[in-house]
């Protein structure tokens, strides 16, 4: 099928059959909506896109990427129709039947919201792509998860642009947080609880490098002088 976005009232369409879902788990997924001509329109140059099964959220930012390279990144970073026409196009990965019933979250996490704040980096297809952009190695600790599942460590950077913007930051985090035994994130370093912990990458992390920046230049740091400045206290956390 040709890759195509939702015009506006295409968005509606597909608002109105979440707001249905959420109350009639039954309900049919509006697919004919994917070719209606009324709510859609193909995108430019045309993009073949395939019934792919997507493992993890790591083969979602690689399919993508692949898919999408012929775009201006800028216009993708921006295109609220086709991110949210693709969420319907694999809705059955996005929101998937589980123990015979599926569960529609908010709209944001299938519907894109380019530019608004808190809600942009919660789009589940987006947020794939959008970190293998600007992660392209060092981002195992983003992507190991499901496609429907958005997971702590995933928001809690995603949702501080100056984060990601520190060119070491990745490289960091993956040598901080993630554990290589278990092939996942070391324990305790996203607090549900909301309270500092030494080392930990929701509150302490956030709060070291907004002191560290007050003295050095963050955005010309490696990893290893990123690392070095943080201090004992990420050497010697729970989080390692």
């Amino acid at each position: 099928m040709k890759l195509r976005r939702f015009t506006d009232s295409g968005i509606e369409q597909f608002r109105i059959f979440l707001a249905k879902a959420r109350e009639n788990a039954n309900v049919l997924v509006p697919v004919e909506l994917l070719e209606d001509d009324a709510h859609t329109e193909v995108v430019d140059p045309e993009i073949e896109i395939e019934d792919q099964s997507f493992a993890t959220r790591a083969d979602a930012a690689t399919y993508f990427h692949a898919k999408l390279a012929v775009l201006n990144a800028d216009d993708v970073n921006s295109d609220s129709g086709m991110w949210s026409w693709l969420s319907l196009y694999y809705f059955d990965q996005v929101c998937p039947v589980m123990n015979g019933r599926r569960t529609v979250r908010n709209d944001y996490t299938y519907i894109y919201e380019a530019g608004v704040m808190r809600h942009f980096y919660r789009h589940l297809l987006y947020v794939a792509w959008r970190i293998k952009q600007i992660a392209p190695t060092h981002n195992r600790l983003f992507l190991h998860s499901k496609v429907h599942v958005m997971d702590k460590v995933t928001t809690e950077v995603m949702k501080r642009l100056y984060l990601t913007r520190i060119p070491a930051i990745f490289e960091a985090i993956d040598r901080l947080y993630w554990n290589e035994t278990s092939r996942g994130p070391r324990t305790s370093i996203v607090n549900p609880r909301k309270r500092e912990m030494p080392g930990d990458l929701t509150t302490r992390l956030p709060i070291r490098l907004r002191q560290l920046e007050k003295t050095y230049d963050l955005y010309s740091l490696s990893a290893d002088q990123l690392l070095e400045l943080l201090g004992e206290e990420f050497a010697l956390s729970p989080a390692n």
